[in-house]
């Protein structure tokens, strides 16, 4: 062969190599607008001096010169550190490009929110068990509650080495965020259709004409990318609402245990993710009418009410999530 091709050949398939390598994994979370907004609406509920000192233990993280750099048209200091602040919640899918600090597993919990037929013919998973006693921060196998329940102790024990208190900070925004996600806290197990033990690994397996799949549907529910203007809106549509208030300070009311969370989302998911329309369709695939689910087209009234729904999850994690970080931050 020519060598020049033989050249070209090599350098086309190290290309599609690194563009596989670097490409983000498909089971997200809440989008980067999400978890900009959980985390600042956090932000919004701390106290001056609990405020200084998250932003002191942020700046000790050790990607903090690479991966947190504000854009450049943010007008002020306010805007500033709530961009800050937002991408600390987010940085835990930035990390998803950085083998040293990405944590697939971390971002989901194991297990079904919904299951039709008969458990016997399907592979559903137990739900995780306790945190082993010998977790690290670079233990792989945890999940969204063992992850919590490991990163709120190093956060609070000042005795930690600075670094790891700034990326257990970090994992604690997005990980509290991510427990509100219905998609997040389990999958959908059915007969004939998702029987793997993946099930439809949390809505990514139902394809919707509004985006990719339905988890990535709900994901971006929040807003996809970060955009000031529009974080602006949401950010203010939460923190000046009294209704909304009232609904963080009852999520608060219930605790901090991120069980109640996840069981909380797994519940909406059955309400309001697997409604009779999504189930009708994949109901098709079971009877043998169809080889795979069909690309759903959504009506106006689910996108709607999923749009309600986000919301008021982006407010019960904000305020939780001030909670769980003063609980690191305090004395």
């Amino acid at each position: 062969m020519n060598p020049t091709i033989d050249r070209l050949i090599h350098r086309i398939i190290v290309f599609v190599l690194v563009v596989f390598t670097i490409l983000p994994a498909k089971l997200l979370a809440w989008s980067e607008g999400g978890h900009h907004l959980i985390a600042a609406v956090a932000f919004s509920l701390l106290s001056d001096k609990e405020k200084t000192e998250l932003l002191q233990v942020l700046k000790q993280h050790p990607r903090f010169e690479e991966d947190f750099v504000p854009p450049e048209k943010l007008p002020n200091e306010e805007e500033k550190t709530r961009w800050l602040v937002g991408r600390s919640g987010y940085w835990a899918d930035v990390a998803r490009r950085q083998p040293k600090y990405h944590r697939s597993t971390w971002h989901y919990e194991l297990g079904a929110s919904v299951i039709i037929g008969s458990k016997e013919n399907l592979l559903v998973p137990d739900r995780p068990g306790a945190l082993p006693i010998d977790a690290t921060l670079e233990t792989q196998e945890l999940h969204i509650a063992q992850a919590l329940e490991l990163c709120r102790k190093v956060l609070k024990d000042k005795s930690q080495a600075p670094i790891d208190r700034a990326i257990a900070l970090c994992w604690i925004g997005h990980l509290v965020a991510d427990a509100h996600q219905p998609c997040h806290a389990g999958s959908l197990y059915m007969e004939g259709v998702f029987i793997e033990k993946d099930g439809d690994r949390g809505a990514n397996r139902i394809p919707t004409k509004q985006k990719q799949n339905m988890h990535a549907l709900w994901d971006q529910l929040l807003g996809e990318k970060f955009a000031m203007t529009s974080m602006r809106r949401r950010y203010g549509e939460i923190v000046t609402s009294d209704e909304l208030r009232k609904v963080g300070e009852s999520a608060v009311s219930k605790g901090l245990d991120p069980q109640i969370w996840l069981e909380e989302s797994r519940q909406l998911a059955t309400e309001h993710v697997y409604t009779p329309i999504v189930l009708e369709q994949l109901t098709r695939v079971s009877r043998g009418l169809v080889e795979k689910p069909e690309v759903l087209d959504l009506p106006e009234d689910y996108l709607k009410n999923a749009g309600r729904i986000a919301q008021i999850r982006a407010t019960e994690a904000g305020f939780r999530l001030a909670g769980v970080w003063k609980e690191g931050l305090g004395e």
